[in-house]
């Protein structure tokens, strides 16, 4: 189909501006944040964990669900009786007086619905009725009887297998996954966010860092052709004229690694805050000067005391010492003997008529009830039992070794979190001082680029002081970048992440 030209032209400019808008991400430091909460992929597919430990808590219960069952039997056999030689069957009992090869033919049909479960105490029931109809020949050739019965049977651990705590352990274990699950969620969303003020604050600084290169690079390229034209009406050695394109040359080297730098960072970002697979490396990034975050006077002791409370790391230790403390408790109990007490209660009724035999078993209409029971009790014990106290052994060890992982744990997280809250009083007092220090490498490059106008001073001099200024600007934008990210690593490591950065999980 032919479209409109107007129409046709639209569609291009509209085709242009969405793929412009697609190659191109200005983002501000707040908004790559946001942008990675929502788009990267290491938290949407920690997003599943939770669902995934929720499920399993369902399937853990799952064992408590009653189970309804139900069968149906057909059977028949035949038995040959003998003739009258054989003295096993009375002439005049067979039809007739024949004597005859005969078959009994015995038929049988039996029906059973029952619901059976297990109870959180560990008792186990089954409960239901049940039919059998009988057809014999050899008895009657018109006879058949209906066996209803009705009743129930229990089992109840009295040792082994005993107990809600033996029970319920593999749902608590499974409750236990399910918080363990959002503190890893919580885990991931701090350290993309943490990743992502990091890895934009450095390719910003990359950026500054490229600019400062090329700057040098252009004070070397100037003082190239100022020499050249020194030395062309012989106020200059051609000496120094050589020593400034190798060190422009030695400056085109470092323009080249900040370029690398930067398309580095750039692919690292994008991979932060974009879901683009195809469209990835086409995306142009654009970012704005991260603003140095506010910080007063730290209180370390109340920072490490709320690190304990909000580090997913120490949370997710202490539900996993939990969890090895159920498993204790829960291989203590299999280490018992084995005690069952076992029951059962049943009412039958046996008749020629279906009707007749229910109401047999259910004693209506004053007919008599047929009443069968038992109760009993089953012991075992394995001689020696070595397997179930090795495990009992092995879970015990266990949560003592998660009590001494936790110690580690608390002694890492306060030298940590002293370490970081350090680094970011060095780091501030750094932005003073590289401040002071590059406004005096400027002064003196000024100075000694007069001097060497003047005849007063050498190419070498000039030289080492533009290196110098050069280092200074890349010393203050290092440590600019040093304190954004030694703010966001102490978050991190106190576990205020999500708090200083204003972020409310669902």
């Amino acid at each position: 189909m032919k479209l409109p030209q107007a129409t046709l032209i639209a569609a291009v400019l509209a085709c242009h501006a969405g793929l412009a808008q697609a190659e191109t991400l200005d983002v501000s430091l707040q908004k790559a944040v946001q942008l990675a909460l929502a788009k990267n992929f290491r938290i949407k597919v920690e997003e599943f964990s939770p669902k995934i430990a929720k499920a399993r808590e369902l399937s853990s219960t799952g064992k408590f669900d009653p189970v309804l069952e139900a069968s149906y039997t057909y059977s028949h056999s035949e038995q040959e009786l003998r003739t009258l030689s054989n003295n096993l069957v009375d002439p005049v009992s067979l039809p007739g007086g024949e004597d005859p090869s005969l078959f009994a033919r015995t038929t049988g049909q039996e029906a059973d619905i029952s619901v059976a479960g297990l109870t959180p105490t560990g008792l186990t029931y089954d409960i239901g009725p049940s039919l059998t109809i009988n057809d014999n020949t050899q008895r009657d050739p018109q006879y058949t009887s209906y066996n209803t019965f009705l009743g129930f049977s229990v089992t109840q651990p009295l040792l082994k297998n005993f107990g809600t705590d033996v029970n319920l352990a593999s749902v608590r274990v499974a409750r236990a996954d399910q918080a363990i699950s959002q503190w890893q969620l919580r885990q991931q969303v701090m350290d993309v966010v943490t990743d992502t003020i990091t890895t934009y604050t450095e390719l910003y600084f990359s950026i500054e860092n490229l600019g400062v290169e090329e700057r040098s690079r252009g004070l070397s390229a100037q003082l190239v052709q100022d020499n050249e034209k020194r030395a062309e009406i012989g106020v200059m050695s051609p000496l120094d004229v050589m020593q400034a394109k190798a060190d422009l040359a030695a400056r085109e080297e470092r323009v080249l690694m900040a370029e690398r730098e930067v398309k580095n960072n750039e692919n690292f970002l994008k991979q932060l805050v974009t879901d683009e697979i195809s469209g990835l490396l086409d995306t142009n990034v654009q970012v704005a000067q991260p603003p140095l975050p506010e910080v007063g006077d730290i209180n370390r002791k109340k920072d490490i005391a709320r690190a304990f409370e909000l580090r997913p790391d120490y949370r997710q230790l202490l539900l996993s010492i939990q969890k090895r403390q159920i498993n204790v408790v829960f291989t203590r109990n299999q280490s018992l003997p084995q005690l069952d007490l076992t029951g059962s209660l049943g009412l039958n009724g046996i008749d020629t008529n279906f009707l007749s035999s229910v109401q047999r078993a259910s004693g209506v209409n004053g007919t008599n009830r047929n009443t069968a029971w038992d109760i009993g009790a089953i012991f075992s014990l394995p001689i020696p039992n070595r397997e179930a106290k090795g495990d009992l052994e092995v879970a015990k060890l266990q949560s003592l070794q998660a009590l001494v992982d936790l110690k580690r744990l608390e002694q890492a997280i306060i030298v940590e979190a002293d370490n970081a809250a350090g680094e970011i009083d060095t780091t501030r007092k750094r932005i003073e001082a590289s401040r002071v220090a590059r406004e005096f490498a400027q002064m003196t490059l000024d100075a000694a680029q007069a001097r060497l106008a003047s005849g007063t001073s050498t190419t070498f001099e000039v030289l080492q002081f533009q290196r110098d200024f050069a280092t200074a600007q890349v010393n203050e934008l290092r440590a600019r970048a040093d304190f954004i990210i030694a703010v966001a690593r102490y978050a991190r490591l106190t576990g205020s992440t999500l708090e200083r950065n204003r972020i409310i999980l669902d």
